[in-house]
């Protein structure tokens, strides 16, 4: 019960509490089934209990008019926590009185003949029906709550009149017991009186504000679905749903989840403004998880992270830094000097991507999970949701991806149902929900929540909410704001409770359109308050603080300062952050953007944008460059901008916006915005602003290639080409139409081009260059370094001018001659170095010496190839000291580690190495050499004994990669390598010989063939293709050839001895001896790579001219060789031959132990076909016959 006095000290104080326990029995029939009770005999126990209650709260018994008029006279002093009535009513006579009563009342209650079978008769004088007749005095005079004061009420009207019984009193005792349980589980919002607010000294609606109405299936999915993500999954979440229907409060739901998680939440809602440039809005996204990660971590953490990031991206991690500049959050000594405008010609959507993903993978782990929240990606164009996909398909972990939209916004063909069927078929687990408006009754509960009224109180007034709303969220919000603006529904503070006109407001014509609301509320405020509403909805959901700065810097907007602050106070806009202010919803701006009339609209937003650019004119205002270039532009649209001089200066300001968007790797953005500068110009731009045209036009071609329009961008450059007035203007149009011709495999095209131009240059270029004339050439070039060492090498001067384009174009026409001419690729090689140590420097020159280093350790001796190592080792340390770098070290790991490296360096390095420069080469948007990396990645994958189903595996994503690229060619030679490794794992039963159509031009299908043949034990297959790939000779004289022979020249001689061993073929004999000279040399090389294939071919050797003694040794040897260098695939070859050896000469316990030891090997290389031969040899073994 409650007993206090509400004049003083708070409420909570002064309760006193007493237990009541009422029982309304039921008595069974004679078969003892519960009889159903009548709504008559409901309500004369609604109407008992009302009874109790009364005489419980009130102290007093029910009184007669003369009685009553006296407790009117009452009056009321505070006594302690409880109250005391003055004349004749004291407290302990009160208590008394209520003693006797609620005995009375209890045994009258409990009677058989009240709520038995028998029915009362109307004669018959009870408590009840006397106190039905007799007056009694309005508890909520005595100052009790206003809620119990009406549970009592509505209780004794339960046995009026039908034709008198008012709409609220109770019509069961269900109805009760759920009053009070709401009064019990929340006395602050049911039980208590309202207080008027201290801002406003009035009572405001008390809304649940963090309290999801109707959606508990909703948020139990979602919650759900992050849970899996915290497991080390990723997973998307898609909500549809109108505006206003809850779709970012449902999200916001989760965060806290997230937070106590140690997980981040990354957010962006987009709108009509930000359309214009997504992308570059979403790469924001992940810059602000910088910030996130540096507030969230410790410096230990941040330091741990730093690292892991440093060894993922290694040499292309100023192309991170360039993409994300807050990464410097998380490493503040980072030197951000040393990766500036990294971005080369080739960073692209695919670069953006790819080092998304890989910062994604280091971030987003189990323990800190991430979840990126899209709000309105209806406003999202493909590019944005590509990016997305590829971010989530890319291997990221513990994503959680949510995305929101409009559904009534949305055809079905846009960009999102492209993005969820992808994401389904990658095998990413996604949630589609659909939230409609909220049903009737969630809708009542809403509104007695926030009126802390019962619910069944408030059922009329949300009947016609939901009628007027449809039950959208945010309507119904607004629509109770009007009702109370309106004074429709106000609070009464004589009844201390709202009270609502119900006929006023089924009468009101809103138009189902929140909208319509809203502007009529904003059409209402000062003139201030709107100006700056409109200005605000003109860049879009958000606003920056500097844009409010300079504009009231302008007479016309003087006083958006002050309007700012009235939209604020009245609910419209918020602060977030530390410089943005936000509209509470979009709706809201919609709104604001209504109130400027549509054939002003563009004159306003060039009204701000001019504005704000001759404010700004001179200063620095990167920030605002997007909002400023964005607004002007609506005049430019629509021919506002006449002014020639005007123009200029418009175009001006685009043209550093799509440099802008350019640096951030949004090259979309920065193709409409070098599109609006280029459509500024006069006719004759070519002629009157020459300089101006030639860098607008370049920089509009790198856009355009970059976005993957390489026709236009090709339409672009040939006017370059055409207007230029020398060549030097033209030389950066020619390397871009070189790019493109190689990256469309035009390479003959490509070749003859930059051919040309390296002619027209002074260079003169040999159709043919011999081998002759390349020894010679080598040997020149080769004295011109003999003492060259980086330390000379870093002192050069840096090279200027016409001897820079000339090292660049000798470097575009040696990728394009590995493809077309390889025979021409030591001349270019060579005159890269010469041109480098005539010069001077530049990073160009580390590819010829890296170039010319690949073709000279193809030579014979030990001498020659170290040194020919060394100027390519010098080259690649001398990389880290060139700032701008990142659009070359793809291609440096390729030569170095593919052709260079295995000469000198631990084989396992260059897997590594190799990884990691596909890994630069698409960060760089240099795919092809990206690609290749990956092709000699696997290659050497396979010659170091990487374990087979690791390399499936890295193969299956390469292909996957290159598939999401298009490039049929490096897909071709990827898959070679695929049916080999699978056909060694036992994959597959298919013809070994069998390669696809496609690759049979390749002579490399030839050595897969070989390759197969070989450790599948067919002896004259493998002979017969490893002569075809070798051409007789021919293929094996080029530089690129003899490299891919020196690996398999191994094989190559024990598959000789193999055949001999057999038929004794005379022209054979030759082969291992001579093989076993090539390995000699390399092994004087490198030990680690080669010395266990010396032993192992001298083994065979010795094996086959009956030199047992030396036999065994070799074959220890070369085991031990083997398992130094981590060779087990090879170490397992050498027991396995082992094994024959010693059956032929009968020892069948070793010969029995080695091949136990080469079936080890075997499994641990994970391969099933040999794991199976050997077990036939030892099978073989334990019969009788052997």
């Amino acid at each position: 019960s409650y007993l206090c006095d509400n004049d003083g000290g708070d409420v909570e104080d002064q309760i006193v509490g007493r237990y009541l326990e009422v029982e309304f029995p039921i008595f069974p029939d004679a078969d003892g089934t519960a009889f159903a009770v009548s709504q008559s005999e409901e309500d004369v126990r609604c109407h008992s209990l009302g009874i109790i209650l009364y005489e419980l709260f009130s102290h007093i018994a029910p009184l007669p008019d003369e009685g009553r008029a006296g407790v009117k006279k009452c009056s009321i002093k505070e006594d302690g926590p409880t109250t005391q009535l003055n004349n004749d009513f004291s407290r302990e006579s009160a208590h008394q009185r209520k003693k006797t009563k609620l005995s009375d009342y209890t045994a009258f209650v409990t009677k058989e003949n009240t709520f038995g079978h028998q029915a009362v008769e109307e004669s018959q004088e009870t408590p009840c029906s006397a106190f039905q007749r007799t007056p009694y005095f309005p508890l909520i005079e005595l100052r009790f709550p206003s809620s119990v004061c009406l549970l009592i009420r509505n209780l004794l009207e339960c046995q009026s009149d039908n034709d008198n019984r008012p709409d609220d009193a109770y019509d069961s005792l269900e109805t009760v017991s759920k009053d009070l349980h709401l009064l019990l589980l929340d006395p602050n919002r049911f039980l208590f009186d309202r207080k008027p607010t201290p801002e406003n000294g009035y009572i405001q609606l008390m809304y649940r504000k963090h309290k999801l109405y109707g959606r508990e299936n909703e948020v139990s999915k979602m919650t759900d679905a992050f849970c899996r993500v915290s497991g080390g999954k990723s997973e998307a979440f898609f909500i549809g749903g109108f505006s206003g229907s809850g779709k970012s409060r449902l999200v916001n739901s989760l965060t806290a989840r997230v937070d106590v998680s140690d997980g981040y939440v990354i957010t962006h809602k987009f709108d009509q403004i930000s359309k214009e440039r997504p992308l570059l809005e979403i790469i924001l996204v992940f810059n602000d998880l910088c910030l996130l990660v540096r507030k969230k971590r410790s410096q230990h953490d941040l330091l741990a992270i730093f690292n892991e990031l440093m060894e993922v991206f290694g040499a292309d991690f100023s192309m991170l830094a360039q993409l994300l500049p807050n990464i410097e959050a998380i490493s503040p000594n980072l030197d951000r000097s040393n990766h500036a405008k990294e971005v080369g010609d080739r960073m692209n959507f695919r670069s953006v991507c790819f080092i998304l993903q890989r910062f994604m993978r280091v971030v987003s782990t189990k323990s800190h999970p991430v979840m990126l929240f899209l709000d309105d990606i209806q406003w999202c164009d493909d590019s944005a949701l590509s990016l997305i996909e590829g971010i989530i398909c890319g291997g990221s972990s513990c994503l959680f991806f949510v995305g929101s939209y409009r559904s009534n916004e949305v055809r079905d063909n846009h960009a999102l149902f492209s993005l969820i069927d992808g994401l389904n078929s990658s095998g990413v687990p996604t949630t589609k929900l659909s939230l409609e408006g909220l049903t009737p009754n969630d809708l009542n509960t809403m509104i007695s929540d926030a009126m802390c009224m019962f619910p069944r109180i408030c059922e009329n007034l949300s009947d016609i909410v939901f009628q007027k709303t449809k039950g959208n969220p945010f309507f119904v919000l607004e629509f109770l704001r009007s009702l109370v603006d309106g004074a429709l529904l106000e609070y009464s503070a004589k009844k201390r409770r709202w009270i609502w006109d119900e006929d006023r407001i089924s009468a009101m014509d809103v138009m189902g359109n929140v909208l319509a609301l809203l502007s009529s509320k904003m059409s209402g405020l000062s003139e201030s308050t709107q100006q700056f509403l409109k200005v605000a909805s003109c860049f879009g959901i958000r606003m920056k603080e500097s844009v409010v700065e300079y504009l009231s810097k302008s007479p016309e907007y003087s006083s958006i300062q002050s309007g700012l602050e009235h939209a604020i106070a009245e609910g419209f806009m918020i602060k977030v952050e530390t410089s943005d202010f936000k509209f509470v919803h979009d709706k809201v701006r919609e709104a604001a953007y209504i109130l400027i009339p549509d054939s002003e609209k563009n004159e306003f937003h060039y009204g701000l944008g001019m504005t704000l650019y001759l404010i700004t004119n001179g200063s620095d205002v990167d920030d605002i460059i997007f909002s400023i270039a964005d607004q002007v532009k609506y005049g430019i649209d629509h021919s506002l901008v006449q002014s020639p001089e005007l123009r200029l200066d418009l175009a001006k300001l685009n043209q550093m916006a799509g440099i802008k968007a350019a640096e951030c790797s949004d090259h979309s953005t920065a193709r409409s915005y070098l599109n609006v500068a280029l459509s500024l110009l006069p006719t004759d731009h070519w002629k009157s602003h020459y300089d101006r045209s030639l860098r607008l036009c370049f920089l509009l071609a790198k856009s355009a290639y970059s976005c993957g329009d390489v026709e236009k961008a090709h339409v672009i450059l040939k006017e370059i080409l055409n207007n230029a007035h020398c060549l030097m203007d033209k030389l950066d149009a020619y390397h871009l139409v070189v790019l493109i011709m190689y990256d469309k495999e035009a390479t003959e095209e490509a070749y003859t081009t930059v051919r040309d131009v390296l002619t027209q240059l002074g260079e003169t270029i040999p159709n043919v260059f011999s081998l002759q004339e390349t020894k010679v050439m080598t040997e020149t070039t080769s004295k011109m370094l003999s003492s060259i060492s980086e330390e000379s090498l870093l002192g050069m001067e840096e090279m200027e001018g016409k001897s820079q384009f000339l090292l660049k174009f000798y470097s575009s026409i040696s990728v394009v001659a590995l493809v077309y001419k390889p025979d021409m690729v030591p001349y270019f090689s060579c005159r890269m170095v010469q041109l480098t140590m005539q010069h001077g420097k530049c990073k160009h020159s580390l590819l010829g010496f890296v170039q010319y280093a690949a073709v000279g350790c193809g030579h014979n001796t030990v001498t020659v190839i170290q040194e020919f190592c060394r100027i390519g080792k010098l080259a690649m340390n001398v990389l880290k000291h060139f700032d701008s770098r990142a659009d070359i070290v793809s291609r440096l790991y390729l030569i170095y580690y593919a052709f260079v490296a295995s000469y000198s360096e631990q084989i396992q390095s260059s897997v590594n190495n190799l990884h990691r420069g596909f890994e630069c080469g698409m960060a760089s948007g240099d795919t092809s050499s990206g690609f290749l990396n990956a092709i000699h990645n696997i290659r050497i994958s396979l010659n170091a004994g990487i374990d087979l189903p690791t390399i499936f595996k890295k193969i299956e994503y390469f292909l996957e990669v290159m598939k999401s690229h298009g490039n049929s060619l490096a897909m071709t030679h990827l898959s070679l390598h695929r049916n080999t490794i699978s056909i060694l794992i036992g994959k597959t039963c298919n013809d070994y010989t069998e390669v696809q159509n496609s690759a049979l031009k390749f002579p490399a299908s030839l050595y897969h063939k070989a390759v197969r043949a070989f450790w599948i034990g067919h002896s004259e297959r493998c002979h017969h293709f490893f002569e075809k790939f070798d051409g007789g000779g021919k293929i094996n004289d080029s530089w690129g050839s003899r490299h891919q022979r020196n690996f398999y020249v191994l094989y190559y001689g024990l598959n000789a001895l193999k055949i001999i061993r057999r038929t004794s073929p005379h022209k054979m004999k030759a082969v291992p001896r001579s093989a076993l000279k090539a390995l000699k040399i390399f092994a004087g090389c490198s030990r680690w790579n080669f010395q266990n294939k010396v032993h192992l071919l001298e083994a065979g050797i010795f094996s086959h001219e009956g030199r047992n003694a030396e036999a065994k040794a070799s074959y220890a040897a070369a085991i031990t060789s083997a398992r130094s260098s981590r060779f087990i695939h090879e170490q397992g070859l050498a027991c396995e031959m082992a094994g024959f050896h010693y059956k032929k000469i009968g020892d069948y316990i070793s010969a029995r132990a080695f091949f136990v030891q080469a079936k080890e090997c075997y499994a641990q290389w994970g391969s099933d076909v040999k794991v199976d031969s050997i077990t036939n040899q030892l099978e073989i073994l334990q019969t009788p016959s052997a």
